[in-house]
């Protein structure tokens, strides 16, 4: 349901109503901002870590051993931080083709992930073991939470010796294909591609956004939406009411102990679209304090994460770090309705329903 919700919000046709009216209110380039600023080098980052994982899932498979395993499983962490920032802009190519759920298919609340992952690993299945089919199977087999049961998960250890080289090359498929992946969204927000174009020249004729106000609207309708799900999907849950009903387990990545990580970098991630967009070169004094209202929740957020002292498995019961991670789901819903009550209406908009609203 909740993936629903946000997949519904980043598709529907529910752009700010009187976007239009924001064109005295926003850069009139606020698109190339964003896509040369943000979109760009997100995504070249991201780009290159998938490569160098596919490169250490080889040499692992060719090699194995506990060194080659752990730089395996540094790389994979590289890459779920690279993707946090690229996690940001869900709508366009990323939320085109299920792009977004064969990268990171979560929140998973029926385990699909852990049952069809140890399924393919029980059972040996061959053409999960090879990228192009694998590519045809369950969106639920292939993307970062898949690759980090591989990596991490129950049995992982195998890896290290002969006895992983099925569960080996099963990880290294996966790893090509979010490679590929990475190659395609590049390619989708190229410069001579038509949505690179819709999106930084915004034009009457446009298929896609018409003005830069509706460009302003998707960005901002970007930053609530990963507002929300950081706060009511990644960390809430597993905070629970207290501490008996916490559970770290239902965070994403906790197995490898990158919830933060995670969570951390798409808090960046949300600095460097607000930074990139650059709201404040056409608002006024105080227009330009909402925007620093805005970093400022954002860095408080980041900065109560980056202090949790224990993995997320226990986080959520320790005290202190509960202490942390609750302060930081203040600082995110405080950033929430600032951009979509304050924000949106210095700069001429007025935005649509929750992205979050019926779940």
């Amino acid at each position: 349901m909740l993936r629903n919700a946000l997949l519904c919000l980043a598709l529907a046709c529910c752009l700010p109503a009187h976007a239009q009216d924001a064109a005295q209110t926003v850069p009139p380039d606020i698109g190339q901002r964003v896509a040369e600023r943000y979109v760009a080098p997100s995504l070249a980052a991201f780009s290159g870590v998938t490569g160098r994982l596919d490169g250490k899932m080889g040499e692992l498979c060719a090699a194995p051993g506990d060194e080659a395993l752990e730089e395996a499983r540094a790389t994979f962490a590289d890459t779920v931080r690279a993707w946090g920032p690229v996690s940001m802009f869900r709508f366009g190519p990323l939320v085109e083709e299920n792009r977004f759920e064969h990268l990171f298919f979560w929140p998973d609340m029926r385990g699909v992930t852990l049952r069809q992952v140890q399924g393919v690993l029980a059972d040996k299945d061959e053409s999960a073991a090879a990228a192009a089919s694998l590519k045809e199977k369950s969106v639920a087999l292939q993307g970062l939470p898949a690759l980090e049961f591989v990596l991490f998960g129950s049995g992982a250890e195998e890896l290290a010796g002969a006895d992983g080289a099925f569960r080996c090359r099963y990880g290294t498929a996966i790893a090509t294909n979010l490679t590929g992946r990475a190659a395609e969204l590049t390619q989708a927000w190229a410069p001579d591609a038509p949505f690179h174009s819709d999106f930084t020249r915004p034009a009457a004729g446009n298929a896609l956004y018409r003005s830069p106000g509706e460009v302003a609207g998707e960005v901002v309708k970007a930053l609530t939406t990963g507002l929300q799900f950081a706060r009511n999907a990644e960390l809430l849950p597993a905070l629970g009411a207290n501490p008996d009903k916490a559970n770290g387990k239902r965070t994403p990545l906790w197995r490898s102990n990158l919830t933060f990580d995670l969570v951390g970098t798409q808090i960046e991630g949300m600095m460097g679209l607000v930074n990139a967009a650059d709201f404040k070169t056409h608002l006024d004094a105080a227009g330009g304090a909402i925007v620093d209202s805005v970093l400022f929740d954002l860095e408080h957020a980041l900065g109560a994460l980056e202090e949790v002292g224990t993995p997320a498995e226990t986080a959520f019961t320790e005290a202190e770090d509960r202490g942390r991670i609750s302060y930081a789901g203040v600082a995110l819903e405080g950033a929430d309705h600032t951009i979509s009550e304050q924000l949106s209406a210095a700069i001429g908009l007025t935005m649509g329903f929750n992205a979050l609203d019926g779940d």
